[in-house]
């Protein structure tokens, strides 16, 4: 899809309400969320974190967005897909300066050349007890990537028109010993899952809606 046209949708986006829950649900049932919930012994409030769902052009002037492939690692966020970001830090102005610093230094991009076009709906995930705010954003031209050695495995873009028009795949997942059914994005091969997949819904919801 053209990213001139991506743009208009984005436009006439920032004036819609957020879908929040209900895209949300289209990846991960309510009850299924409650359930995970009820396996977690909160002692302490979320932490916070902020990512960046990041769009752009190519040298063809076609609409992608762009995605890390995360270190394995023991950790609960070991080898999965997700947007640039990572967890706020006491020297952060706010999360947007938090996604724009771990942007930074997760692909290696300036937030000069990043436009942040509005906050989404935040994303508890409830394994690693991080309250994710996700902002959606725009680069005007091409841009070049290099990937953290420390904490990225790979970086990669998708066509955005399959992501808007792909229809949803079945997986199952397991959370605390529990296996869940839950609900992907597949494109290009890669299957886009967890709190990356809700983000992603909420975006669709919003653009398609245009």
């Amino acid at each position: 899809m053209e990213f001139e046209r991506v743009l208009h949708l984005i436009e006439k986006s920032r004036r819609k309400n957020l879908p929040g829950d209900k895209a949300h649900r289209m990846l991960m049932a309510s009850e299924v969320r409650k359930q995970i919930f009820k396996d977690v012994a909160y002692n302490n409030p979320p932490r916070n974190s902020a990512v960046l769902a990041l769009i752009y052009p190519d040298t063809a002037r076609q609409a992608r967005m762009v995605f890390i492939l995360r270190k394995t690692y023991n950790g609960h966020h070991s080898g999965q897909i997700s947007f640039p970001g990572g967890k706020q830090e006491v020297f952060d102005a706010g999360l947007v300066t938090t996604a724009l610093r771990e942007t930074e230094e997760e692909i290696g991009v300036h937030p000069e050349l990043i436009h942040v076009v509005r906050s989404l709906s935040p994303v508890f995930i409830p394994i690693s007890n991080f309250k994710v705010q996700p902002f959606l954003a725009v680069a005007n031209q091409p841009l070049q990537f290099v990937k953290d050695p420390v904490e990225v495995e790979d970086i990669f873009s998708l066509d955005i028109e399959p992501i808007l028009y792909n229809n949803l795949i079945d997986i199952q997942h397991t959370y605390f010993g529990k296996t869940y059914n839950l609900k992907a994005f597949k494109v290009e091969n890669i299957k886009i899952w967890g709190a990356t997949a809700m983000i992603l819904s909420e975006i669709v919801s919003l653009l398609k809606s245009n």
